[in-house]
This record gives structure tokens, C-alpha cells and sequence, in this order.
């Protein structure tokens, strides 16, 4: 056991009195340790040496002697350039990186101690993360978080607010305790004066606020990490399962209310959350039934034969994206930028007057696909083998380009003229919103053909239009996979059935991905992995 005395003398006194050779003439309320925020650069020495370090004394698990750590504090500061007296020992707790390696970064606290040395802001707060490691392996006993406590209290200290790196620190500490951790939501909150929370943090909360039984908490800081375009952290769903399988009564009902979640917002389940759904069923037959599935063709679920739902949004849903697509995205500042009142308007009656298409083709995005430094004359080409794909199925084609277009090889334009309404905006012009807008005047059937992803203006429609945007993109977009050598194209034809997870006939289907990732692609790919669920 480590007696809590050893953090007792590391005073917020001298905490401040050590940063403030960094931060003379600071006002009262300087944000506290933003000198840590630059990572130590590990990189610019032997690597080797480095792991030999690790291997020597880090991976001991135990208390070095201050021999010990007197030869490692030498060994970086002489090695690595950018580690000195002032970050060294930050480094060293962060080298700390597994809860089996608590006791390493204390004994080092304990060198510092007997060397009248101070830790600072960083150093203190690394400790942290070790606690918090330690805790996600076993459960911390009362005089730990004690320790976690104190530190956290001389963190805060005299400060009203705190920088967003210490805000982390601490909610990574409170989290680990048994009854302190919601004055972690105050330092989330403070997090925001500077930044937005990080996905860490937000999962780390709100995995805590569901295992101490606070779902509304949870699922609160669940919206919050949505609307800023994070996605949670597997141990989010995880602590949710968990804590919903307590009460064997509403185990049901709760998981359906994530499954909503992950319907509304588009999110595929990590393999590591999809197996624990599997477990649970097993556990709880009479409450839930888990099969790992495929999709067969046409999007058929190999486990229960049915067949996925049909992407396409309602006439209402059209309707409203529509119209909200003139204001949110075509009409801003940014676009006349780029562009003016006078070409949009030009635009606009030139849509009302040919209006309306079967496909809509950005004709730049097309030309550039397979190359941007290939010769005019192969670009216009290109652009018309696409035009002639959609001809010979009898489409009406719409070509967007720019007005440099008109120089390209005269026999192609003059195809592509004589084959598709052509209209040309100036050079300097975004050819985006142009295209979603004549798409989406010409009406529901209409496709449209481009590479883009189209990120940018499915943020500006809101967290509720972005989600029909999605879908009606997904069942109208056509891009270009690749062109043979005998110059025959590879089309990309729209998936008609949802990839998100979604319920037909009180069935459950979840796609799930390998690993989670902070940003899943947005490209339409059908997953290879999905969970068949049903619940009581």
C-alpha cells in the first residue's frame, strides 16, 4: 500500500511557484500548465535505445531505486534533444502507459520527493492516466482514490478555470473514483471556454455516468459528442450493456434504445460490442436473440431471409431537403465567394427551363477522376464515355463544368453538347452546390454522378436533415470506379438498401465493422460483417 503522504508535500503553492518560470507577468487566471500541451518528441533519437529504456525499468512493474531513476532521468535528458529538466518527468510517467505500471510511476513520486524535486502540472497530471489505466484493469481501493482526489484538488488549486489538457487530466482521474467522479462533468464543461471535449473525455465520462447508473447522463453527453462530429468509444456501449443487464425487466427496452441511437446516427458497432450483444443473448435467451450474419444479393440477411429496407426517403422527407438546401448551402457567403448572385440566378432559370434530368454529371469531377495532368483532350474524352453510359440507356444528362472546358478537344464537346444540357460556371465557381441543387429541383428520380462525398454540405443541412441527405445521396449517387484500356468505364451504381442499422419486421439489422475508428469513411460500402437481433 502507498501512504497518501507522499503527494501530501507537493503543495499548489509551489505547483505554481514551478510553472511560473514559464509563465512570468501572467494574469490571475492564466490558464494553468499550457506550456505541456507540445508532446515530447520522442522520435529524434535511436529508437533503440528508447526500448531498451522501457525494458530495463518500465516493464518491472515494481519500485526502482533511486539509482535506478537517476540513471534513467540521465539517460533521456542526454539522449533526446527535446527532453530537459522542465519535461522529463512528464515523459517518464507517460512511459507509464498500463495500470500494472502504478506502482513504477509512484516509487518515481517518491524519487522526486527524496530529491527536494517538484512535479509539475504535466507530471501530475500523467500520474492520472496511470490511475485511470489501473482502474479499467481492477478496481482501485479507497486510499487510491484518495490519492487521485488530493491531486485533483491541487490541479484545480486557486484557479477558476483551467486549460483543456489539465480538464482532461482530471476527468480521467475523477472517473476512477467510486464517489467523486461527477465533479469530472464540471471540468468537461470547462473544457469547452477553450476547445471542444475530446472523444477520450467525453467516453470516459460518459462510460462512468452509465456503470454508476446516470443514463441520462450518458446518453446527454452522447448527443453532445454527435452533434460536434465525434463518435464514441466502444467502452461507451459496453458500460451501457453492462449496466442495462443488471435489471433483466427493462434489459430489453434499453437495448433498443441504443439501437436507436446507432440508427439515427448512422453508426456501425465495433466487433468487440457486437460480441458482447452475442454473449448477452446467450446469457439472457428469453430477452434477446444475437446471430451473426451477411447480406446475401440484393441486400437479403442470410440468418433471417428478409430483405434490408429500401433506402429512399419519404416525398415529404424530399420536400423539406429541397427546400432547406437553397438557404443552408447554396445561398452563403462562402459560395458567392466563389461565385455571384447573378451566375446562381443565371443558373437557376437555366435548371427551370430544361429541367428535369434523369442524371446530373459533375463534369470536372468525372474528367479528373482517373488523373488531373492528363491532356484536355483525354479529359474531355472521358467526360464523354459517361455522358454516352447514361445515353444509351436513354437518360436526360445534365453536365456541369467550368468555362476553361470550352477549349477542351471540340469533337467530345461537341458530343457532349449535342447529348446533354451543358451549363458552364465561372472558373473559379464550387461545382458542388451547383450540382446537389439541379439534382435535387429536377425531383426524386433524379441521380447524380460524382466522386465527392459531399461532407461538407451534409454538415451544414443539421444533425436531422443531414441524416435524409445521406440517404438520399446514397440512393442517387454514381461515380467512376476506374476506365480500362480499351476505355470502357467501371460504374459505380447507388446501393437502394440502408447500411445503417435499422429494424424489418421487428428484426434488428446492425452493421459492424472490424475496429472502431474516430472517423469512419463516408464512402457507401456494404459491410461484410452484421448482427440479425430481436429483442423481448
Amino acid at each position: 500500500m502507498y501512504n497518501l503522504r507522499i503527494l501530501r508535500p507537493f503543495r499548489y503553492s509551489w505547483f505554481a511557484q514551478t510553472l511560473a518560470t514559464g509563465l512570468t507577468n501572467a494574469p490571475p487566471h492564466r490558464l494553468l500548465a499550457s506550456q505541456h500541451k507540445r508532446r515530447p518528441q520522442l522520435g529524434a533519437a535511436p529508437s533503440e535505445q528508447l526500448d531498451q529504456l522501457k525494458t530495463d525499468y518500465f516493464e518491472r512493474n515494481g519500485e526502482l531505486s533511486n539509482e535506478d531513476w537517476q540513471r534513467v532521468r540521465h539517460t533521456l535528458t542526454d539522449t533526446y534533444k527535446y527532453i530537459n529538466g522542465h519535461n522529463v518527468d512528464a515523459v517518464i510517467l507517460g512511459m507509464c502507459n498500463t495500470g500494472e505500471q502504478l506502482p513504477v510511476a509512484k516509487s518515481y513520486l517518491r524519487y522526486l520527493q527524496t530529491q527536494g524535486l517538484e512535479p509539475n502540472a504535466a507530471t501530475l497530471g500523467r500520474l492520472l492516466r496511470v490511475y485511470n489505466a489501473a482502474y479499467h484493469i481492477r478496481a482501485l481501493s479507497d486510499e487510491e482514490q484518495s490519492e487521485i482526489v488530493h491531486i485533483c484538488d491541487m490541479l484545480q488549486g486557486n484557479h477558476e478555470i483551467l486549460d483543456a489538457s489539465s480538464c482532461e487530466h482530471l476527468i480521467h482521474g475523477l472517473v476512477a473514483t467510486n464517489h467523486h467522479w461527477q465533479r469530472a462533468v464540471r471540468f468537461l464543461e470547462m473544457m469547452k471556454v477553450t476547445t471542444a471535449p475530446s472523444i477520450s473525455a467525453y467516453s470516459a465520462l460518459a462510460s462512468k455516468a452509465f456503470k454508476s447508473d446516470q443514463p441520462e447522463l450518458a446518453w446527454r453527453l452522447l448527443e453532445e459528442m454527435l452533434e460536434t462530429r465525434k463518435l464514441p468509444k466502444c467502452e461507451v456501449y459496453l458500460a451501457h450493456l453492462d449496466s442495462s443487464a443488471r435489471d433483466v425487466k427493462t434489459f430489453g427496452s434499453q437495448v433498443e434504445r441504443l439501437l436507436l441511437f446507432l440508427e439515427r446516427h448512422d453508426i456501425q458497432l465495433s466487433d468487440n460490442v457486437a460480441q458482447q450483444l452475442v454473449a448477452l443473448a446467450q446469457r439472457l435467451p428469453n430477452q434477446l436473440q444475437v446471430t451473426s450474419t451477411h447480406l446475401e444479393h440484393m441486400g437479403k440477411c442470410a440468418a433471417c431471409q428478409q430483405h434490408l429496407q429500401h433506402v429512399a426517403i419519404s416525398d415529404t422527407q424530399f420536400a423539406e431537403l429541397r427546400g432547406s438546401f437553397l438557404d443552408k448551402v447554396l445561398i452563403r457567403k462562402d459560395v458567392f465567394q466563389k461565385s455571384t448572385p447573378e451566375e446562381v440566378a443565371r443558373f437557376k432559370q437555366f435548371v427551370e427551363q430544361t429541367a428535369p434530368y434523369d442524371c446530373v454529371i459533375d463534369g470536372l469531377n468525372v474528367a479528373y477522376s482517373t488523373g488531373t495532368k492528363k491532356p484536355p483532350q483525354q479529359l474531355a474524352k472521358l467526360l464523354a464515355t459517361v455522358v454516352r453510359y447514361f445515353r444509351d440507356r436513354r437518360k436526360r444528362v445534365l453536365v456541369l463544368g467550368r468555362q476553361h472546358m470550352r477549349s477542351w478537344s471540340k469533337p467530345a464537346m461537341q458530343y457532349i453538347q449535342s447529348n446533354a444540357s451543358v451549363f458552364l460556371t465561372n472558373d473559379l465557381s464550387h461545382d458542388d452546390p451547383f450540382l446537389l441543387y439541379a439534382t435535387l429541383r429536377s425531383g426524386q428520380e433524379t441521380d447524380f454522378f460524382s466522386r465527392d462525398l459531399m461532407r461538407s454540405h451534409a454538415f451544414l443541412l443539421g444533425t436531422e436533415l443531414k441524416s435524409t441527405f445521406r440517404r438520399w445521396q446514397q440512393e442517387h449517387q454514381y461515380s467512376l470506379v476506374t476506365q480500362t484500356q480499351t476505355g470502357q468505364i467501371i460504374v459505380k451504381e447507388p446501393i437502394r438498401y440502408l447500411l445503417s442499422a435499422h429494424k424489418v419486421n421487428n428484426v434488428w439489422h446492425i452493421p459492424c465493422t472490424e475496429t472502431y475508428t474516430p472517423n469512419p469513411t463516408d464512402r457507401f460500402e456494404v459491410p461484410e460483417k452484421w448482427l440479425c437481433l430481436k429483442t423481448a
